[in-house]
């Protein structure tokens, strides 16, 4: 039995073809998912569409698929009618709804307070909260579901969503010790919960798609984490997409003071330190550098391979960059900084190092923010995600500053693989 793993990211689409036998990815397909003009919005039907185009020339292609699972960029929203088609775009992490609200408060400032959950801009509790009171919430929904429930209801032709315990715990106010939404504490902030989804409570099928089990859709942060390292107690996950992450894995429900508890498989939870920088900050970098060359040489330029080069030219700068250039969770008004600036150090490499330095010092402060007791033990790095696996400077700044071993998947579509991986265990667990 093979299994089709299918990632919705916030930049782009991915589907694998897995085998389980010998560990390996048959095939793939892909396409770009995209904004909708005008706001970080995107089009879930059309996102539907394109993956049944892929799903279907894999599915035509191989006919001995046993499952199908799916993984999904977390915290978005959008809402569907009682049919269970989609009334609004999709709302992703990074619709942040910054306005204020209430006492000088934003949405995720103000639940935060009231609800005594760690809920931060973007997720979708706060973005539910903040269309409510805006009036935007359209009329005749029924449901509020992420993008990955979405494609399940579609595929599977349900009207409701029986949602993931990863997907469910990123829109903020779920209670990890009970498995659900905390109600009574939403509620007593202000927030409307009729439209909340419904928690799968087992690793039951959420539907078929052409006589296949389609598995109810996973966070992107767990799906990765389980493609690189499994349920590996050892392992610190760092992944760097278009945001990034560190994560643990323990069977022990701690509290921590900063970043969140997820739910990953039934007996263990990840805990996550998440920046809202990742790789886009670096793809920002060659933007500057491309634009800096088109205007004064009228010239176009792929700046990547040259960045990575000038970059490992100039080991030990003494430029200090911090590449914050989307501000940080918790700290309003925080951006980057360039420090120590000298005429010695006033070169492109020296900036590329120090920029690409400053992204491996964000991830280490993250894991540094873990108790010291779930650090023990961690012994290696499972690295994950185009933005760390395509920037070997980035891979060895980290490997120098956590003092362990920069490990990299067989597979670059860590996501989808994991989708697939899991939606496999899944049925196993099942049976």
């Amino acid at each position: 039995m093979k299994a089709i793993g299918i990632d919705i990211g916030t930049t782009s689409i991915c589907l694998v073809l897995y085998d389980p036998e010998n560990g390996r990815i048959e095939e793939s397909a892909g396409a770009p998912n995209e904004f909708l003009e005008g706001g970080f919005r995107q089009d879930a039907d059309r996102i539907v569409s394109v993956i049944k185009e892929k799903l279907d020339w894999l599915l035509d292609r191989n006919a001995d698929v046993g499952v199908i699972g799916v993984s999904a960029q977390m915290h978005g929203i959008l809402y569907v009618d009682r049919e269970g088609w989609a009334l609004s775009p999709y709302y992703t992490w990074k619709e942040t709804c910054r306005e204020t609200l209430f006492e000088g408060l934003d949405a995720a400032q103000w639940l935060s307070r009231r609800t005594n959950y760690p809920i931060y801009a973007g997720y979708g509790t706060a973005t539910h909260f903040a269309l409510d009171k805006r009036g935007e919430i359209p009329s005749g929904a029924a449901g509020m579901v992420n993008i990955g429930d979405y494609l399940v209801m579609r595929l599977c032709g349900l009207s409701a969503a029986r949602t993931d315990r990863s997907i469910a715990a990123s829109f903020g106010g779920f209670d990890l010790s009970a498995g659900r939404f905390d109600f009574d504490a939403l509620s007593a902030a202000g927030v409307a919960t009729r439209c909340y989804p419904q928690v799968a409570a087992d690793a039951k099928a959420a539907g078929s798609y052409r006589g296949i089990p389609v598995m109810p859709a996973v966070g992107d942060n767990q799906a990765s984490f389980y493609a690189a390292a499994g349920e590996d107690s050892c392992v610190v996950g760092v992944n760097v997409g278009t945001g990034a992450q560190v994560s643990v894995t323990d069977t022990r429900l701690e509290s921590i003071q900063t970043g969140e508890v997820r739910p990953f498989t039934r007996q263990r939870y990840l805990y996550v330190q998440a920046s809202v920088n990742g790789g886009k900050a670096y793809e920002r970098l060659a933007a500057f550098f491309e634009e800096t060359v088109e205007l004064f040489a009228g010239v176009k330029i792929d700046a990547y391979e040259k960045m990575a080069a000038l970059g490992m030219a100039a080991e030990g700068t003494t430029l200090v960059v911090d590449p914050s250039l989307c501000g940080a969770r918790g700290k309003d008004g925080s951006f980057g900084s360039v420090r120590n600036l000298t005429e010695e150090n006033f070169h492109p490499s020296d900036l590329i190092r120090a920029y690409v330095t400053g992204m491996a010092e964000e991830l280490h402060r993250l894991y540094l923010a873990f108790p010291p007791k779930l650090r023990e033990g961690r012994r290696r790095i499972a690295a994950s995600g185009n933005g760390i696996r395509r920037n070997r400077l980035l891979a060895q700044e980290v490997e120098r500053l956590f003092g362990m071993p920069v490990v990299f998947g067989e597979w670059k579509e860590e996501a989808a693989t994991g989708a697939a991986m899991m939606a496999v265990r899944a049925l196993q667990v099942r049976s």
